[in-house]
């Protein structure tokens, strides 16, 4: 088995927080979800998480106009510059702290940065050779709050710059003769947005009570021409130049993460360059004071001024705008409020178009944007996690995706593995699309957090269990809550399980400490199992024995197998030395593993009652301490025996590996046969979560203790008020930030044996197979080359052992060259001459490329001639063939399901055409009565009378 796993999407976390970019052919939408960015495709209709991975979340972000290049900001300020074509990482860049926006200028050559208090402009890379990535070229400081929002005119000559002080400060970069620097004010709150007019100075400002002012000036953009050389500006001491004094570049790793330190060297150097370059704006300065300019500077005068809480009533007036955008070429204007409204008008008039809400009205709209066609906005809403894409003209939905708002806790594989269902604190169950990556069902029966969700061996539908005292049923056809099974009296249900012929499904107590077993068909409790003396924290089913067999381990110390249609009862009792946590039975049925809360994976076999394996597992899932935490994650860890523990395991489809999460940011992968690890995964580097460092960081210790114990959140919320409790008039002065821990609540192998998914505390992980990284040649010699594959096809005609000679050499782009290029007559006789070691490995080639490849009949004669030749030797090994066979069942299912959809509509418009052709042929035409057409009889008369 291959154990090439690595990263290859994120879902259940759709938005996170950030603002939106779509790019330039409005065919996908970017949107940051916390430390790494999703491109999601509205044309293709899917989604893909990109391969880089930032320190902290990503809370600001732009594109390039050619939408070749992504630049993400995190929290700390470093910047990560990515191709978004080529899917590669090119460098990191350390703007500083407090960067609230980030725009690239129209022409890609500069970008501008919104830092603290103050603007800056930087040049961008280009085809020209530079040693950095971006060099710093101006520093505007003339603001007394921060900065919040950025816009260039379509020339790239000119920024505004929006200020929590209540102003607009617009520059020109660099100097054009008509205009230095003009402020314009007139606003109560912080700006918003500011946008200029296409091809024009005209400018639009909005702030957060909710007024718009509009702005003209009286001459074009194209009439300045820029500014006279002054060489009084030059410093006196004649430093090194700024392209050698800028040198925050960071060198990107593979991965795309930095070294956990700072350099302060490298900080003082960028500092002593953004001093000098304000020394030289403060000569400027003195300079223009010093020669008055001329009388045809430009000059901003307000037209008009508007108020969106002029229409609004009632509640809706303390509503406060968040996100705004416009879009140049069709003059509309969007703005989202934290009431859930969102309002877009015409301007210059202010001509309302549309109002429409995005949901509860207490969620907020935290952005919001226009694709470049201006047909399409995209919203999106923090607290709920929530995306949508709004057609404005028709007034339809293109996209709406919503994850879970609260941590995930379970997650279970279809058995075709083409969708996946998590289930979380919120209650609701979502199901999701393994090849899209998009969520198509919600279920919100449930009133509490889920505990437990299995499907049916058919796949037609799933249980769920939850802590609000019920144990669900739903039909995966109609989507709907068919059954609900509860106890005779209240129970918080902690764990479910499914039988293997999907007849029973049991539950175990997390407060009564019995399992319930109830019919799926009849919904009648038929046992209530007795036994645990304390939380049942887990339930398993054992699959393909002779008898049914149930799995059950508890916190009183013990493991339990039960017989549940013999009147034995418990059959065995296997004692463990601390709590159990979670338990699994291999596919075979002929071994159980158990994890305990000591970080041991204990394995039994289930009918004799020995303990036939255990792997010690406490040094594999690392070391960890809070911030708070006054010693180091080792000390820590060995201090507390229930501090890391697995928390969910996982068999494969073959049963030689396993695989374990818990509390950890790592999760193992084991070899059972071996005891030991395989390989480890780090869930994420993203240090917004706590949990992820290791030692301890003495600078952030004081005499009085941690830093991290003071709150340095924000006194108020996103409105700008007190946080407020039920019938309190003054906020809640107990309340506290929090950053959440970093926690792996669920691991599950895909039925397929090809990806593995976990639900964490960033979201829902999908690991897969890397075959495009990967060089696995079979019985490889001197004599097999590329060269000679190809001489062997076309020179020598023989085209059986150019397929054995590219399979041993087993690269991709050559093995389909070769098969595509073997005549169909051919197919038959190979595949008989075959031999049984390369029937595996061309059964999963081809079950890889039919996913893709257009010729789709071709390939299916393949699969039938090696099925019909090889049945008889692929019988007695389905079993190590297994994931081979569920991978080829899952591509020829959604291929099947893509091409039924084009069939079928192809069958009914040749219906449509035949049925019209059989009434107007020829014979049918003299009694026709087809508007605008005559007789035969009457173009025969009208032709002679006429001759």
């Amino acid at each position: 088995m291959k154990l090439h796993y690595k990263f290859s999407n994120l879902l259940g976390t759709v938005y996170h927080k950030g603002n939106l970019l779509f790019t330039p052919d409005s065919n996908a939408l970017i949107t940051p979800v916390g430390n790494r960015a999703t491109v999601i495709d509205l044309k293709n209709g899917r989604s893909e998480t990109l391969s880089f991975e930032s320190e902290f979340n990503v809370v600001c972000s732009t594109l390039s106009s050619n939408g070749a290049l992504l630049l993400a900001v995190n929290e700390t300020g470093r910047g990560y510059l990515y191709n978004v074509k080529c899917r590669t990482l090119i460098g990191i860049h350390r703007f500083g702290h407090d960067v609230h926006a980030v725009k690239f200028s129209p022409d890609a050559k500069s970008v501008a940065v919104c830092r603290g208090t103050r603007c800056e402009i930087y040049t961008c890379p280009s085809v020209d050779r530079q040693f950095n990535l971006f060099t710093l070229k101006f520093v505007l400081r003339s603001f007394h709050d921060k900065t919040t929002c950025i816009d260039w005119t379509t020339d790239s000559r000119v920024v505004a710059v929006g200020s929590a002080d209540m102003t607009t400060q617009v520059f020109s970069v660099p100097l054009l003769d008509k205009l230095h620097r003009f402020t314009l004010a007139g606003h109560g709150r912080e700006i918003v947005g500011a946008f200029f007019e296409q091809d024009s100075l005209n400018i639009i400002t909005i702030c957060k009570n909710a007024k718009v002012n509009y702005w003209v000036v009286d001459m074009e953009l194209s009439s300045m021409q820029p500014m006279p050389y002054i060489p009084d500006l030059e410093d006196e001491d004649n430093d090194d130049d700024a392209d050698n004094m800028d040198t925050e570049d960071v060198p990107a790793s593979s991965n795309g993460r930095e070294n956990a330190d700072d350099d302060e060297n490298i900080d003082e150097m960028a500092e002593q360059q953004r001093i000098k370059l304000e020394r030289k704006q403060k000569r400027l300065d003195e300079h223009l004071l010093k020669n008055p300019t001329k009388d045809d500077m430009v000059v901003f005068k307000r037209m008009s001024k508007f108020n969106y809480k002029e229409t609004f009533e009632g509640a809706d007036r303390g509503a406060l705008l968040l996100c705004a955008d416009y879009h140049k070429k069709t003059h509309m204007l969007v703005a989202g409020f934290s009431n859930g409204h969102f309002y877009l008008h015409e301007m210059p008039d202010f001509n309302l178009i549309h109002s429409l809400s995005i949901g509860d009205h207490q969620q907020m709209i935290t952005s919001a944007l226009f694709n470049p066609l201006g047909d399409w906005i995209a919203l999106a809403c923090s607290n709920l996690g929530q995306l949508v894409v709004w057609e404005w003209q028709s007034q339809t939905y293109v996209l709406k995706q919503q994850g879970h708002f609260n941590n995930m806790t379970q997650l279970a594989y279809s058995p075709d593995g083409m969708h996946i269902a998590s289930g979380g604190d919120d209650g609701k169950i979502k199901l999701w699309n393994t090849s899209n990556g998009f969520c198509f069902v919600t279920f919100s029966e449930h009133s509490s957090t889920i505990t437990g969700l299995e499907f049916a061996p058919n796949g037609q539908f799933i249980v769920s269990s939850s802590l609000d005292g019920t144990v669900r049923a739903y039909d995966l056809l109609r989507y709907r809550n068919f059954r609900t099974y509860t106890s005779p009296t209240p129970v918080q249900f902690s764990c479910v399980a499914l039988d293997a012929a999907g007849e029973v499904v049991c539950a175990g107590g997390f407060d009564t400490f019995n399992i319930f077993v109830w019919s799926i068909k009849t919904g009648k409790l038929l046992d209530i199992l007795s036994g645990h003396e304390a939380p049942i924290s887990a339930l398993a089913f054992g699959r393909n024995t002779t008898q049914t067999t149930l799995a059950s381990c508890s916190w009183d110390k013990t493991l339990r197998t039960w017989s549940l249609f013999d009147s034995q009862g418990s059959r065995e009792t296997f004692l463990l030395s601390t709590d159990a946590l979670c338990c699994a039975f291999r596919p075979d049925g002929q071994q159980i593993a158990v994890s305990t809360v000591d970080a041991q994976i204990l394995f039994f076999h289930p009918d004799t009652g020995q303990q036939t394996a255990s792997i010690e597992g406490k040094h594999d899932l690392g070391y960890a301490r809070k911030e708070t935490d006054k010693v180091t994650g080792k000390k820590l860890t060995f201090g507390r025996q229930d501090f890391l523990a697995y928390r969910s395991i996982s068999y494969t489809l073959d049963g030689n590996y396993l695989l374990a999460g818990g509390r950890s940011k790592y999760i193992s992968l084991y070899n059972i046969h071996e005891q030991i690890l395989v390989k480890r995964f780090e869930v994420t580097c993203n240090k917004s979560f706590d949990g992820l460092n290791e030692y301890l960081n003495r600078r952030k210790m004081t005499e009085f203790g941690s830093l991290a114990l003071i709150d340095m959140g924000q006194d108020e919320d996103e409105n700008g008020k007190n946080i407020r409790l039920p019938g309190v008039r003054k906020g809640d002065r107990s309340s506290r930030h929090f950053k959440p821990e970093i926690l792996v609540t669920c691991v599950r192998f895909s039925p397929t044996g090809r990806a593995w998914a976990a639900c964490t505390t960033e979201g829902l992980l999908i690991y897969s197979i890397d075959n495009t990284a990967m060089f696995d040649p079979i019985d490889l010699n001197e004599t097999i080359t590329p060269l000679s594959i190809r001489q062997t096809l076309y020179d020598k005609n023989d085209s059986y052992l150019a397929l054995l000679m590219a399979l041993k050499l087993n690269e991709k782009s050559l093995i389909v060259e070769i098969i595509e290029n073997i005549d169909a007559s051919k197919i038959e006789h190979i595949c008989q001459s075959l031999p049984l070691l390369y029937v595996e490995l061309l059964l999963n080639f081809i079950g890889e490329q039919i996913q893709h490849s257009r010729h789709f009949a071709f390939y299916l004669s393949w699969i039938y001639n090696i099925l019909m030749n090889h049945t008889n030797n692929l019988k007695p090994n389905s079993t190590k063939i297994l994931n081979t066979l569920c991978n080829l069942e899952k591509n020829l299912t959604l291929k099947h399901d893509s091409l039924g959809k084009i069939v079928e509509n192809n069958v009914f418009t040749i219906d449509y055409l035949s049925t019209i052709a059989s009434i107007f042929k020829p014979d049918n035409m003299e009694t026709s009565s087809i508007p605008g057409t005559k007789r035969k009889s009457d173009r025969n008369t009208t032709s002679i009378s006429e001759e």
